[in-house]
């Protein structure tokens, strides 16, 4: 049996937040490159940027998510910025509305007072000042990426280019220490946005109904034309305004939302009281203690969640807390009672009469803005040109609150494992064939059934045998598309042992092809097997139908490609010291850096977001580095120093509301974890 090694839960993210200027507008490993030679004694100050470190090409830009309240925006936020963080480089800060407010929020169903009046212009004020000193900030980052455009001038007539040869570098030298810098472009010149690795500033509310009148919640035309005026007034930002609505009009999509919302509250809630009751009773007993007098433990019981440790009372006028409600309903149910959505809703109506969307009729077709409908079924767009707008728009189609589960799994132990060497295409060492049939017997236990469900689950691999061997015993059983929403359809797990395969038994066919015939003639009824032409008579689904991925293949280590690291380090000492100092920027020669990898990641990372399914991906430790870190929200130069494990699944889950959370599955068998790839 695979050993469950604990689930760890990822604090959420402060909501409000910047994901920091990078330190570095290049690599360290290039450094001593920008340094004087005697061959090269006016070097470049800054190469060009690469991939990963490019940023948005230095432009500004200022996002508002707008929308009606319980439509995620909230969400959209937080997956946008560390989005445009982790693959773009981009220095992103979040500002949250509801943060601004400093009072209680003006009650929908009156009209707003004079001192309502002052209390929102104070804090629209409060914000625009944060907003304009985050955009105007200019960091040591950003200095350094100007430094071509910083020259020395010469105080005398003679040049380094008029000296003799064979004294070059000495006179480049003295050169240098006999020169002045001057600016070709002031800093202050717009010319010189392109430079550093651009801002972006998003502007959303965690409260929709609470700041539903606040000047920056954009709920109105007036609002939306005094955000955008606001910004493109002052031109020392040089920034651009987009606004991006939420809209959600499926009820199911809504219902799903509440669900999931009211449930992170309640975990937090409990939580939260299961903190303060552990406290006080070891606080008790501490002071029992003293006394001398045996107190008997108890363990904590969470508690249902209050009014104050749920969502506020957000101007219903009624000081009714829907919020408590629900969840103290879903204390004996799974789903919300109807009563309580019918509130709800009502509530909602009622922002949604005084709520006025992105107008289509011409009057703001000077703005420029993306309208998401229901999560990417339908997204309109208006004057959105330029790469980053492109970009957001593409990223904005495919990203859903609804839950996400996938898992990660490295190859089997290779050959190359075994001998500590780097890269290559090796195949499996016999502890990764028995960790192949391990995870092909554990897969459809595990991932075929969602909480006792049959469930849709798809495969990647990378295109090196390793992976492919890895998950070439995973079976792949055709399914009728009713069977997964149809109560005559495959209903439970199979039992272990019903369809397990034993790469070595001596059979015809693949252990695939037999556990897909095995399947079909044992759990599918007879009318979904075939048709008059012997095919299915309706729309089938194959589970776990593999895909490879070139995108997904480790590291490629160019020249250093079947190599020991003792042997890099003994051979190439200067190269690797520069690894060592630089892991997620030194390109090996005539390969690859981490950074590149994040480029071959980015557009699979588009279409992870879109799937709806659990998702396994078999690949390797340095692109399962990056991709832990993006999904479980650390920062990229985390990825180098992680480590994943052979013979481990980890499974990553996370949605709209809740942070992401994961468990590790040791399948073994045991092996070294000590190998050639922990140094990539």
């Amino acid at each position: 049996e695979p050993q469950r090694q604990g689930r760890r839960s990822m604090e959420p993210r402060p909501r409000v937040e910047s994901s920091g200027a990078l330190n570095d507008v290049y690599v360290k490993s290039q450094e001593h490159l920008l340094r004087p030679t005697s061959e090269n004694p006016l070097p470049t100050s800054v190469p060009p940027p690469s991939a990963g470190m490019a940023g948005l090409i230095g432009v500004r830009h200022v996002l508002i998510v707008i929308g009606l309240p319980e439509r995620g925006k909230c969400f959209i936020a937080q997956r946008l910025s560390k989005y445009l963080y982790f693959f773009h480089g981009a220095e992103v800060k979040l500002f949250d509305v509801a943060e601004y407010m400093g009072c209680q929020p003006v009650d929908i169903g009156h009209a707003a007072q004079p001192q309502d009046e002052c209390r929102i212009e104070a804090s629209a004020n409060t914000l625009t000042r944060d907003l304009k000193l985050f955009l105007n900030s200019s960091g040591e980052a950003a200095r350094r990426a100007g430094g071509n455009m910083t020259v020395p001038v010469p105080r005398n007539c003679q040049t380094a280019q008029a000296r003799a040869a064979e004294r070059a570098m000495a006179a480049a030298r003295e050169e240098i220490q006999n020169t002045e810098q001057h600016l070709l472009v002031d800093e202050a010149d717009r010319r010189r946005k392109n430079v550093d690795s651009g801002k972006v500033a998003i502007i959303f509310t965690s409260d929709g109904m609470g700041s539903f009148y606040e000047k920056w919640a954009c709920t109105s035309k007036e609002r939306r034309r005094w955000a955008a005026e606001t910004i493109q007034s002052d031109k020392r930002l040089g920034a651009k305004v987009i606004f991006i609505e939420v809209i959600v009009n499926s009820a199911k999509l809504m219902e799903q939302n509440l669900l999931s919302k009211i449930r992170h509250e309640r975990r937090l809630s409990r939580g939260a009281e299961a903190r303060e009751s552990r406290d006080s009773r070891q606080s008790r007993e501490g002071e029992e203690n003293a006394r001398g007098i045996a107190v008997p433990s108890s363990p904590a019981t969470p508690g249902r969640p209050t009014r104050a440790s749920s969502s506020r009372n957000h101007g219903y006028g009624s000081g009714y807390d829907w919020s408590a409600a629900a969840a103290e309903a879903l204390e004996e149910s799974d789903d919300i009672p109807p009563r309580l959505v019918r509130e709800f809703h009502a509530r909602v109506n009622r922002f949604a009469r005084v709520y006025v969307s992105l107008q289509e009729d011409g009057s703001e077709d000077d703005l420029s803005y993306i309208k998401l409908i229901n999560y990417g079924d339908k997204v309109v767009t208006n004057r959105m040109h330029g790469y980053l707008r492109m970009r957001i728009a593409q990223f904005l189609s495919v990203i859903h609150p609804t839950p996400h589960v996938i898992y990660l799994s490295r190859h089997g132990q290779s050959e190359y494992n075994v001998l500590g060497k780097l890269g290559g295409n090796p195949p499996l060492s016999p502890a990764g064939q028995e960790y192949a049939r391990r995870l092909a017997q554990w897969v459809p236990r595990h991932i075929f059934y969602q909480h006792g469900v049959l469930t849709k689950c798809r495969l990647w691999t990378s295109s090196l045998q390793r992976t492919i061997l890895t998950a070439t015993h995973i079976p792949h059983p055709i399914v009728p598309a009713s069977s997964f929403d149809s109560p005559d359809g495959i209903s439970s797990p199979p039992r272990r042992g019903s369809h397990e395969t034993d790469a070595a038994t001596p059979s015809g066919g693949t252990p695939s092809h037999r556990f897909r015939s095995r399947q079909r003639s044992r759990q599918l009824p007879p009318r979904y097997l075939q048709g008059d032409e012997g095919v299915l008579n309706e729309p089938v689904w194959e589970q776990m139908s593999p895909r490879v991925y070139r995108n997904l293949d480790e590291i490629f280590a160019g020249e250093y490609e079947g190599m020991t690291y003792e042997e890099i380090q003994h051979s190439f000492p200067s190269e690797a010291k520069m690894r060592a100092t630089d892991k997620i920027g030194f390109r090996y020669p005539r390969g690859e850096s981490y950074l590149d990898i994040l480029a071959r990641l980015d557009p699979l990372v588009h279409e992870l977001e879109s799937y709806h399914e659990p998702l396994v991906i078999v690949s390797h430790q340095a692109v399962l580095r990056l991709l832990y870190c993006y999904l479980t929200g650390r920062t990229r130069a985390q990825a180098p120093k992680l480590s994943m494990p052979l013979h481990t699944v980890i499974r990553i889950t996370y949605d709209g509301w809740t942070p992401p959370t994961e468990e590790r599955f040791y399948l073994g068998p045991e092996c070294s974890q000590t190998d050639g790839q922990t140094h990539l």
